[in-house]
């Protein structure tokens, strides 16, 4: 996805006003220290050196590279320097751009690759005891007897949680893709279900047509008026489910269903195109659903599968006259939902492999769903004849992770 969810943004922007306090902070620091010097050329140097450490800690991680290296080779130069001066800073050596050194060797191990991370968190933590040097010559020994155990230690401190760190990122970055790959999985899957169910409607249209006439017995020119309009219909669903589709690609937060969830009461609908082509379709609800309704994410499941499997009539079944959907509740367990479409068309061994095989996109979707939610689904042959699609599935409450994988919504 190219867009940035909302939440992200909201979030980084959380992170930028605390980030700037600090180094509105840290430079107000370094002022007062380069001012400790009393000499305006040190005074200066002091406060570019300084400035240089903090832009390189606020340096978005592309450019890491070149600002880290500028705020490193300006602060040893200074160092160096310093030590043929008379000017010393009479209090300190500069600890705001100590600790924005010592700073910039985690963000070098946590943002640059391995090549670059090694010379340059090298070279960042090396600038540090060097700073040392700016105290006057009388202090050197002092300064390298207890300064520098504390440096080491805090270098290991640092590179432990720049690679800390590191692995944070890797680690989230891995489960956004993860995510995105489970996104993309379900797009397939509405686009096959949403596109896919309303093209074969019309596929469906324009083969009963074309069977008719061949056979001898064109339509009238009001039933291939009603038969256009059928096929007008279909395509405008189709188009409206893409661009649904395409709407809810070109949202920020990836929040919303393509479409409303549709349950049982909408399966009356399903069963109107085949219908219209000519094919006797029985629908059959248990009445006990009426006066106790399963959950929100079972109805719109149920109803998934009973699209595909008619969508699969359509396309497999060229044969078939007449269909069944039975929705009810189990017998042996009124807390399963056994939803089961059959049919009496003949399959072509050789146009159906993977829908035989169970390889189809719409069935595996379908299978995904179900597992998801608890329950199991089957699809082969009819126990008479045809095709059957039996699924039971548990009528129990909501559960938000289930209900998202029956309507089609996605985590952000």
């Amino acid at each position: 996805m190219s867009t940035i969810p909302a939440r992200a943004v909201s979030w980084a922007r959380a992170r930028r006003g605390p980030a700037l306090g600090a180094a509105a902070l840290a430079s107000t620091v370094i002022v007062f220290e380069a001012l400790d010097t009393g000499f305006l050329p040190t005074i200066a140097a002091t406060i570019v050196a300084g400035l240089l450490c903090v832009t390189a800690l606020l340096a978005p991680p592309q450019h890491l590279w070149s600002a880290g290296w500028a705020a490193v080779t300006t602060s040893a130069a200074l160092s160096l320097a310093t030590t043929g001066l008379q000017h010393r800073p009479e209090h300190t050596h500069g600890l705001a751009e100590m600790c924005a050194l010592l700073l910039l060797v985690t963000r070098s191990i946590r943002h640059q690759p391995v090549r670059r991370m090694i010379p340059l968190a090298i070279a960042a933590w090396a600038a540090t005891p060097l700073m040392l040097l700016r105290l006057p010559a009388s202090q050197h020994a002092t300064a390298a007897k207890y300064a520098v155990p504390p440096l080491l230690l805090a270098a290991l401190v640092m590179v432990v949680l720049g690679l800390y760190l590191r692995l944070l990122d890797a680690s989230r970055e891995r489960e956004k893709n993860t995510r995105l790959h489970a996104q993309r999985l379900e797009y397939a899957r509405e686009l096959h279900d949403f596109v896919g169910h309303h093209i074969t409607a019309m596929t469906a249209q324009v083969k009963a047509v074309r069977f008719t006439t061949a056979a001898g017995h064109p339509p009238t020119p009001q039933a291939l008026d009603e038969a256009l309009a059928n096929i007008e219909d279909a395509g405008t669903q189709a188009m409206d489910s893409m661009r649904a589709m395409v709407g809810l690609l070109r949202r920020p937060d990836h929040e919303a269903p393509l479409e409303a969830p549709q349950g049982l009461n909408a399966l009356q609908d399903l069963a109107e195109p085949l219908r219209a082509a000519g094919i006797a379709v029985s629908l059959t609800v248990d009445p006990r659903l009426d006066a106790a309704p399963p959950a929100d994410h079972t109805s719109s499941l149920a109803h998934h599968i009973v699209r595909e499997a008619l969508t699969n009539v359509r396309k497999h079944a060229a044969q078939a006259d007449t269909v069944t959907i039975d929705v009810r509740l189990s017998a042996d367990n009124p807390g399963t939902l056994t939803v089961c479409v059959t049919d009496n068309g003949p399959r072509n061994p050789a146009n159906t492999p993977s829908h035989q095989s169970g390889g189809g996109f719409g069935i595996v979707g379908l299978r995904e769903r179900v597992h998801a939610l608890g329950g199991t689904l089957t699809a082969g042959a009819g126990p008479a004849s045809g095709w059957q699609v039996l699924a039971q599935l548990p009528a129990g409450r909501n559960h938000p992770q289930s209900s998202a994988l029956a309507a089609g919504t996605m985590a952000p």
